[in-house]
């Protein structure tokens, strides 16, 4: 049985809204685009949903059952932490300066993975549900 007390993840910009689009539409709409001979055509791709970084975590959380919180951690401390996970600088400033524009704002949502593929993008919590087992805690 799980504990009850609540974990956290620490990133930065909580109330920044992507759309975070799943890599099998990713690869769905290039399939697709290969089959019917549009490799020349440019998509852009979204997830169905805009979504905060908050919502994102309060997802995760309800998937494997044990409550998450975000917490905020300082622009410059977030970029450190995942400098230090083996994320190359460009990556890094190139997601916080999109976190950044992203804060506060709404996300856009395009229809483009429906459109291509014919079936409906798949959702942030059909993503984690899939994935649940890389988020469960480790045994202590």
């Amino acid at each position: 049985m799980r504990s009850a007390r609540a974990a956290s993840y620490r990133g930065a910009y909580g109330i920044a809204a992507t759309a975070p689009v799943d890599p099998r539409d990713i690869a769905a709409v290039a399939a697709r685009a290969l089959l019917d001979e549009r490799a020349d055509q440019a998509y852009v791709l979204t997830g169905p949903q805009s979504l905060t970084e908050v919502e994102r975590v309060r997802i995760i959380g309800e998937t494997i059952g044990l409550p998450l919180r975000f917490e905020e951690s300082p622009h410059e401390e977030f970029r450190e932490r995942l400098l230090s996970h083996g994320m190359p600088v460009p990556a890094a400033d190139s997601l916080l300066d999109l976190l950044a524009a992203r804060s506060g704002k709404t996300a856009p949502v395009l229809p483009t993975v429906e459109k291509v593929t014919g079936r409906p993008a798949i959702t942030y919590s059909q993503w984690a549900a899939d994935h649940a087992a890389a988020f469960e805690p480790a045994p202590a």
